[in-house]
């Protein structure tokens, strides 16, 4: 997957709105969407255009309206994300992140038994 850029909170939300919708979405539908931010088209416009130079949107014309398709899903987007987390905090280590949250208590003996017993269902699954 390429490099994407970095979501700010407000980009998140409106990504998050296209990505439940999932189908190509216009301007005029995400103001209505976003009416209790009472944004312009010129603020939306700007968002959007900014999610397409980080690589999350694509834009195609259809007459003469703008449509924005996610360029990937969300489950792609969690996966990056936390790729990129674990690499940048644990040395792209699972067992150091895992590690991190036993030793900082994060982690009660239900999660661990919990987490025991996926583990074996994932091995049974090979």
């Amino acid at each position: 997957m390429k490099q994407l850029g970095r979501l700010s909170e407000t980009e998140m939300e409106v990504m998050e709105v296209i990505w439940e919708l999932a189908a190509p979405v216009t301007v005029a539908q995400l103001l209505e969407l976003f009416e209790s931010k009472d944004w312009k088209t010129s603020t939306l416009s700007t968002i959007l255009k900014r999610l397409i130079e980080k690589g999350f949107l694509t834009k195609s014309m259809i007459g003469k309206v703008n449509f924005y398709d996610p360029a990937l899903t969300f489950n792609e987007y969690k996966k990056y994300e936390t790729k990129t987390f674990l690499s940048r905090l644990y040395n792209g280590e699972v067992k150091n992140f895992i590690a991190s949250l036993v030793d900082d208590e994060e982690l009660g003996p239900n999660d661990i038994a919990e987490l025991k017993e996926w583990f074996a269902r994932k091995e049974g699954e090979k």
